[in-house]
C-alpha cells in the first residue's frame, strides 16, 4: 500500500526499498505556533535494485532552529530482505550563537518473512557523533524496531518501539485502509500522541492531511504531497 509513506514503522527507511520511486514533502505545525514549524521533504530513486535515498528537514524558524539534510544509499537482496546507510548534515542555528555544524548516520534493515509480514530495525547515530563534531554534547543515539502486516490488499496494521537515550522507550500502533480506491484512513496512537490521517490518491499522486494529539499537550496539523513512479512490478 502507498500510504506506508505517510504512516511508515519505525520511519525505518529500509521500508522505503520495497516501493517504488517516490518524492515528497510535509509541513507540519505544533502547538500552532510559529516557532515550532515543521517541514520535511524526501525522495527515494530506485535503480533495480538499488536505492538512492534523500531528505532534507528544517524544523523551527528563521530565529532558531535545526536543519538535517540526508543522502544514503539501499539494496534489495531478493524480495524478503534490504538494508540502508544514511549519513546526515546536521546544521543547529539560533539568534546571537553561533552554528553548530555536524555529522551523524543511521543504519536500517528490513525483512520479508512472509507475503504478509514484515520486519525492521533502524539505529540512528550508532557512532556517537557530537554535536559540532568536537564538541562536549552526544548525538543523542536512537534505535527502534517494528513489524507491518498486511492481511488483505487495502488494509494495513504495523507496530514499532522506539528508544532515544536518554529517554524512555514509544510504542507505536498503525491501522490503515483503503476502504475505497481514492480514499486511505490511517489511526496512529502510542504513549505519546495520537494521530488520525486522511490521504486521497489519485493516479501517482498522493495528498494528506494529518491531526496529531499530544497528550495533555495540544494538537498539531500537517499535510503533505507525494508522487509516486509507476510500481515496476506491475508493468
Amino acid at each position: 500500500m502507498r500510504a506506508h509513506i505517510v504512516e511508515k514503522s519505525a520511519e525505518s527507511p529500509a521500508l522505503d526499498c520495497f516501493a517504488p520511486s517516490f518524492a515528497g514533502v510535509r509541513f507540519r505545525n505544533d502547538f500552532g505556533t510559529k516557532e515550532m514549524m515543521f517541514t520535511y521533504a524526501e525522495g527515494m530513486l530506485a535503480l533495480r535494485k538499488n536505492r538512492l535515498l534523500f531528505s532534507v528537514t528544517h524544523y523551527g524558524y528563521a530565529k532558531y532552529g535545526e536543519m538535517k539534510l540526508s543522502v544514503g544509499y539501499g539494496r534489495n537482496f531478493g524480495d524478503r530482505f534490504a538494508m540502508t546507510a544514511r549519513i546526515f548534515y546536521l546544521m543547529a542555528h539560533a539568534r546571537d550563537y553561533p552554528t553548530k555544524h555536524s555529522l551523524c548516520t543511521d543504519f536500517a534493515i528490513a525483512c520479508r518473512v512472509s507475503p504478509k509480514l514484515l520486519f525492521d530495525a533502524t539505529v540512528y547515530n550508532p557512532f556517537m557523533m557530537r554535536y559540532g563534531i568536537v564538541d562536549q554534547d552526544v548525538i543523542p543515539l536512537k534505535f527502534s524496531i517494528g513489524c507491518t502486516y498486511t492481511p488483505v490488499r487495502k488494509l494495513l496494521f504495523s507496530l514499532s518501539m522506539s528508544k532515544e537515550l536518554p529517554g524512555g522507550w514509544v510504542v507505536d500502533c498503525r491501522f490503515m485502509t483503503q476502504p475505497v480506491p481514492p480514499l486511505i484512513l490511517a489511526v496512529d496512537c502510542s504513549n505519546l500522541r495520537l494521530g488520525i490521517c486522511v490521504g486521497w490518491q489519485f493516479r501517482r499522486f498522493l495528498i494528506s492531511a494529518r491531526a496529531i494529539w499530544h497528550y495533555r499537550i495540544a494538537i498539531s496539523p500537517e499535510i503533505g504531497g507525494f508522487y509516486f513512479q509507476e510500481d515496476s512490478n506491475k508493468r
